[in-house]
């Protein structure tokens, strides 16, 4: 069964450090993981 790890918070305060950061952890424990940013702005859907 998959898990679901959100990363939020304000502007500055390292969400982007962590997202780029928890993966790397993951991978070295063998933990395969996926990562997903939204809002996606190169999407169509994100012009709504």
């Amino acid at each position: 069964m998959g898990k679901l790890i959100v990363i939020e918070g304000l502007d500055g305060s390292g969400k982007s450090t962590q997202l780029e950061l928890l993966p790397k952890r993951l991978k070295v424990h063998g933990i395969e993981c996926k990562t997903v940013s939204f809002p996606d702005y190169d999407s169509n859907s994100s012009a709504l």
